[in-house]
């Protein structure tokens, strides 16, 4: 563009409309420099004008753009072409990244020698972030969606057909879609495609894609040209289908199929309950082989004695209700192997009919060792690692569910908050596997020092507790333990012999009505602090309205555990 004098009208125009445009707009030298930027650039980049004037537009553009803008802009410097765009990536003064649309043109001086360039930039983020939400919804959905030319090529995939079909995405866009039919369905398939080249539209037509793994899928689709020439389709996995619906024609023949293909122990059934088919994993599963198992009944050879009764009584119920072919929900039920060991199963089963009568068929998977897991992965949730005692959100459901029943039926429920005296000496000093071997003896004490109905946990750190439940005198029983308590805390350790000595601090809390689990747990942990303060090595009893009885040294309590408190 020609140069224009600084105070031409043509210049304040341009100045104008430079510094109000809604477009990002900038001056900028041959070499990238920024020269001067408009307020809406700086609002679309994030910086002040002072900022961006600093530097140049390499600085802020995504190293994966930068090689063709500079290939176009030094194309432009040579007169390939007159001007340029290009969508590109800028780095936003706060981190993230800004899409926008770039237009550059060349601004020559009066001799036509180039003098600078001039940038619109338009903030593509709003078309951006809507492009994302339609491509993740396509690339999420569980549906099979494609876009493909009319020349006979895939143009996008979402991630469902490499799970159906197992190839990846490049591998289905390398090839004509055409390749990846069955031979038998190549003519009704290129018809199809006349179809749409068309203009018609296609609903329900089916054809066979191979797999990766040789084998292949039926599919059906519905596809529709929009514009441009692309085909949008959806599709889905029919296979079950097809299937199914060639069993009805062939039932054994699909019997033995599933048979053939199951990685579940199947086991087919006369309507009377006689085992008539059993694959290789029912032999693993159970320990017999199908030579032993075909011909007897079911509930005598894997269900569990005292079960046999139970499953005949399901079967006769699922017999009187089964008049067309489907599925049981899945359950969970025991099951017993040969060699007398019981798993856990889980079973469902089918009919279909066959030749006039009901054919059943079971299928049937070991979860024993995930219901260990699950079990395993529950204890560890509720339990210390350390100690194995019960964890604070275990107690405190516990004790919920404790001054829930406390409140209905006038229990006596009592807490005792327990903090050891000592112990962060014993980690300071001696290290902190000498600090878990405490915290591990003192555990081991305390399931000790309670009766197995009573319930031990540890908080945190140096911190357990003690609930007692349903005593006929709570508060003796509460003082009793607390002794016992400090007598265990207070016995040597397996520490070596210049670690400080151990102790404990004992608040007591008597449920009074109205208590929440969280004002009981609280009055307790006030006892035991006023334990603390009182010298240690003691216990403290919280009354209902909060204040604390005068505590007693562990040393001193004698044989009345009323005395002097």
């Amino acid at each position: 563009m020609p140069a224009m004098p600084p105070f031409s009208p043509e210049h304040r125009h341009f100045s104008t409309a430079f510094a109000h445009s809604l477009v990002g707009m900038a001056l900028v030298g041959l070499r990238g420099h920024w020269l001067d930027v408009n307020p809406a650039l700086c609002h679309i980049l994030g910086y002040t004008r002072a900022q961006l004037l600093g530097g140049t537009f390499q600085d802020l553009t995504h190293p994966e753009d930068l090689a063709t803008d500079l290939g176009l802009m030094a194309r432009t410097l040579a007169g390939e072409i007159e001007s340029y765009h290009l969508e590109k990536r800028y780095r936003h003064a706060d981190g993230r990244l800004v899409w926008a649309m770039l237009t550059v043109t060349l601004a020559r001086d009066g001799d036509g020698r180039p003098e600078c360039f001039v940038s619109q930039v338009i903030d593509l983020s709003a078309q951006k972030a809507a492009q994302e939400e339609r491509d993740s919804f396509f690339y999420q959905s569980s549906s099979m969606l494609a876009i493909a030319d009319t020349e006979g090529r895939f143009l996008q995939l979402n991630p469902a057909w490499t799970e159906v079909l197992g190839w990846t995405t490049q591998e289905l866009l390398a090839r004509p879609y055409i390749d990846w039919v069955h031979p038998d369905d190549v003519a009704r398939t290129l018809a199809a495609g006349e179809t749409l080249r068309a203009g018609g539209v296609i609903a329900g037509f089916r054809n066979r894609y191979r797999h990766a793994d040789g084998g292949w899928r039926w599919l059906e689709w519905g596809s529709h040209t929009v514009r441009d020439g692309r085909l949008y389709c959806t599709v889905r996995d029919v296979t079950r289908q097809v299937e199914d619906e060639e069993a009805l024609r062939s039932q054994e023949e699909k019997i033995r199929l599933l048979i053939d293909g199951a990685h579940d122990a199947f086991i087919g059934m006369s309507e009377d309950g006689v085992i008539t088919e059993w694959n290789k994993q029912a032999e693993l599963t159970f320990g017999w082989a199908a030579s032993e198992a075909i011909g007897r009944p079911m509930d005598e050879l894997i269900a569990p004695p005292r079960l046999r009764q139970l499953h005949l009584d399901g079967m006769r119920a699922f017999l009187a209700r089964s008049t067309a072919p489907g599925y049981s929900k899945r359950t969970e039920v025991p099951a017993l192997r040969r060699d007398g060991r019981e798993i856990l199963v889980e079973f469902a089963v089918g009919m279909v009919p066959h030749r006039g009568r009901r054919y059943f068929y079971a299928f049937l998977r070991d979860v024993s060792e995930q219901r260990r897991y699950a079990e395993r992965m529950h204890y560890q949730a509720t339990h210390d690692f350390l100690t194995g005692l019960p964890n604070r959100y275990e107690f405190m459901g516990q004790l919920a569910r404790a001054v829930d029943k406390a409140a209905r039926h006038a229990h006596a429920l009592a807490l005792l908050f327990i903090d050891l005296d000592g112990f962060k000496a014993v980690n300071d000093q001696c290290g902190h596997e000498a600090g878990d071997a405490v915290l591990t003896e003192f555990g081991a004490r305390l399931g000790q020092a309670v009766r197995r109905s009573d319930l031990v946990a540890r908080l945190a750190g140096d911190e357990f507790v003690v609930m007692l439940e349903e005593s006929p005198n709570m508060d003796r029983e509460a003082r009793e333990v607390a002794q016992r308590i400090l007598a265990a805390a207070a016995q040597p350790y397996p520490l070596p012999e210049t670690c400080p000595a151990i102790g404990a601090s004992i608040g007591i809390a008597l449920y009074g009505a109205g208590d929440s689990a969280d004002a009981l747990l609280s009055r307790a942990d006030t006892a035991m602090y006023a334990a603390k303060r009182a010298g240690k090595n003691r216990l403290s009893i919280a009354t209902e309205s909060g204040d604390v009885q005068s505590a007693v040294d562990g040393q001193h309590l004698s044989g009345d555990p009323g005395a002097g408190i």
